[in-house]
């Protein structure tokens, strides 16, 4: 897969971090040097990396090369808070993650918190940390919009006395219960809708109108993106996806960068990774939902990479 213009600006501002902070440690070899130099040269959008991640550094006036190079944990923290406010200056502008939506919910949950709710026609929702859900119901149909995060429903079935379509409403899809329950979750860039029992109709439209169809049988998930574009079936590890639900957080040989997005939704203060080398690191655990600070000792020793935290803020994993 071809890199995305956003991925490649979060590579090399990961890049313009790690030269900050290695420029603040003790004096580069001749080959490093020899690196950023030829890094930094490669293309405007390195100097300029460089140039913001340097002013930054600048300002939180973490001390001199020497004294860091002396004292390398007051590095280690100064580069911690170095990190923090370049990841501030460069979501500038991108203000999804902070939940700005989520005044319009009828239901939402915090950090770190999984409930369960009664919908108006007996159906049921768990949803999980930071979920917001807006319910919609009418005349039609019985329609939910998930603003953020992930939500299990168990349907109130079609008899007699209800006649409505229950339809999960995300980003640019709907998810239509032609059984009884299923999850749909909202992810940086797609939406997953997983069937736990009977069937589902995904039903997506495209920028120019056009729609697309599918029917997700049990056990099976599908993605669309936010242009409407629908991706293949897939068997999905239900147990495993629907863990949460319990309390725990699986994971299977799952790429480090997912797991750590993953694991932002259950704690206050960010995880971050640095260097893009450490994105695509396999993971394979099962994790406590309230105990984060956990799950990242474990991944450290399980990668063999180490992390440092200031409390209350972020956690660097490196």
């Amino acid at each position: 897969m071809s890199e995305t213009a956003k991925d490649r600006q979060d590579r090399i501002d990961d890049e313009a971090a790690e030269w900050v902070i290695r420029l603040g440690g003790p004096p580069l070899t001749s080959d490093e040097k020899r690196a950023f130099d030829t890094w930094r040269s490669a293309s405007p959008e390195h100097d300029a990396a460089y140039s913001r991640a340097s002013a930054l550094w600048s300002d939180l006036d973490v001390g001199t090369r020497q004294k860091r190079a002396t004292r390398r944990r007051n590095a280690t923290i100064g580069a911690t808070i170095g990190v923090i406010g370049l990841v501030f200056l460069f979501t500038q502008g991108d203000l999804e993650w902070l939940g700005l939506d989520r005044w319009r919910a009828d239901y939402t949950t915090a950090t770190g918190e999984i409930r369960t709710v009664s919908l108006p026609d007996g159906s049921t929702a768990q949803l999980d940390s930071h979920t917001a859900l807006a319910i919609h119901y009418g005349a039609a149909e019985r329609r939910i919009v998930l603003i953020d995060g992930d939500a299990w429903f168990r349907v109130a079935p079609l008899d007699a006395m209800e006649h409505r379509p229950f339809v999960v409403e995300a980003s640019h899809g709907t998810s239509t219960a032609l059984g009884t329950q299923f999850m749909v979750e909202r992810e940086p860039d797609s939406v997953r809708t997983t069937v736990t029992e009977h069937s589902v109709r995904v039903v997506t439209r495209t920028p120019d109108g056009l729609t697309h169809s599918v029917v997700v049988g049990v056990g099976r998930s599908v993605r669309y993106r936010r242009d409407g574009s629908l991706q293949t079936l897939q068997a999905a590890p239900v147990e495993a996806m629907t863990a949460w639900r319990s309390g725990q957080l699986v994971f299977d040989n799952a790429a480090l960068s997912d797991v750590i997005a993953r694991l932002n939704r259950y704690r206050r203060g960010r995880i971050m990774l640095m260097g893009a080398r450490l994105r695509d690191r396999r993971v394979s655990g099962v994790f406590s939902c309230s105990d984060i600070d956990g799950a990242v000792f474990s991944i450290t020793r399980q990668l063999t990479v180490r992390s440092v935290s200031v409390a209350g803020l972020a956690t660097i994993i490196y």
